[in-house]
């Protein structure tokens, strides 16, 4: 992760300060955006330090998807079909690297996520009807603070913060210092003496089977600490240029329900799908069961977006069936305020710990998963 390379994140940091400088100097709205058309030749800089191949990567891909948003302007017929055929075209990539294919030189970190924002544009196009113009669609997709790992920035909500860019203060100077050194905290300390944690207890399991349910819960705390650290130097870097980086978690550990978690763990993420796939075919409209079968779709993609593996086929298989069953037992949703303290407390108990079983796909190899899980039903099975 290049965030944690020393050279790299204080070249980042000193590239978002002296922008933050830059719009605070320009002072009217009209002089701020025209300090942001340099931001660019930054973007492509700091991309070219990080490496030569990811940045002819990233301007060939650009480059490809602007022209497909040229292309749908001018169709007048069989645009729906256009559409969907260039929302195909801008996964090409992503599927590319996911089948191991040969890299023909080019390194493509971050992929997965720059696809999202390709896609959103599109829809942007297709949907709002608004021009988007070539430098802020440059802009967009070589955002440096999120190009790698999100959060997942929609095109309406960059063209928001980029189009009044707020001059940095000290109110924001403190912000994002406080976001940038948490988030540091987390990847560098918490995260990483987590891991540990969790490979001690992996070690421990063959002799003392009782520590295999702890597993899965540090497990939890390694994934949410690297990705939530990840989330908070990007919207810190985001403060100091005067740009509003989305938040990507909030309180999903409150979550009663799969469905809930959801929509509080990798916001920006959820937020795509939910915009993109479940209101596009109905949204609340649905009835149980057709909602119940986009969730079990969702998921299915949602493994593949991560690999193409059997693994993650199976991850995304038992979170879709999770979240189908939700749908058709109407357990989708809890009311904190008409339920029992207690009976909350549980719901969000059960929810977190099966998301952290989950969680072991991202943070363990398969041979270790296999040991964690087999000592686990060992251990409840009533063996030590």
């Amino acid at each position: 992760m290049w965030f944690l390379q020393t050279d790299t994140l204080l070249l980042m940091l000193g590239m978002s300060l002296l922008m933050g400088l830059a719009l605070r100097l320009a002072g009217e709205r009209q002089r701020r955006q025209r300090v942001l058309r340099v931001m660019p030749l930054l973007d492509v800089a700091l991309l070219w330090t990080v490496s030569e191949k990811l940045t002819v990567f990233y301007l060939g891909y650009t480059a490809v998807t602007f022209g497909f948003l040229w292309f749908l302007r001018r169709q007048r017929r069989g645009r729906g079909v256009w559409f969907a055929l260039l929302c195909l075209g801008c996964c090409v990539p992503l599927v590319y690297s996911r089948l191991d294919l040969p890299a023909l030189g080019l390194v493509m970190v971050g992929i997965a996520y720059n696809m999202l924002k390709a896609i959103d544009a599109l829809y942007y196009e297709y949907y709002g009807g608004e021009k988007i113009p070539l430098e802020r669609y440059v802009n967009y997709m070589l955002f440096f603070p999120v190009l790698t790992a999100g959060p997942v920035f929609r095109y309406r909500e960059f063209d928001k913060t980029w189009d009044d860019p707020v001059p940095l203060d000290g109110e924001r100077l403190a912000e994002a210092a406080r976001r940038i050194i948490r988030g540091l905290f987390k990847k560098v300390v918490l995260a990483m003496a987590a891991t540990k944690v969790l490979w001690r207890l992996v070690g421990l399991i063959p002799r003392l089977r009782f520590v295999a349910p702890a597993a899965p819960l540090v497990s939890l705390a390694v994934l949410f600490l690297d990705m939530s650290g990840y989330a908070d130097i990007a919207i810190g870097m985001g403060y100091l240029m005067g740009v509003t980086v989305p938040e990507n978690f909030k309180k999903p550990f409150a979550s009663p329900s799969f469905t809930q978690f959801w929509r509080n763990w990798h916001v920006t993420v959820s937020d795509w799908i939910r915009e993109h796939v479940y209101v596009l075919l109905g949204g609340r409209k649905l009835g149980r069961g057709a909602a119940a079968g986009v969730a079990f779709a969702v998921m299915v993609l949602m493994g593949a977006w991560h690999g193409f593996t059997w693994l993650y086929l199976v991850d995304g298989v038992l979170l879709g069936l999770i979240l189908a069953l939700e749908n058709l037992m109407n357990l989708t949703t809890v009311n904190r305020r008409k339920v029992k303290r207690g009976y909350f407390v549980l719901r969000c108990a059960v929810t977190v710990y099966l998301f952290a079983m989950n969680s072991m796909v991202f943070t363990l190899p398969l041979r270790e998963i296999r040991l964690v899980l087999g000592s686990f039903f060992a251990f409840w099975g009533g063996g030590l």
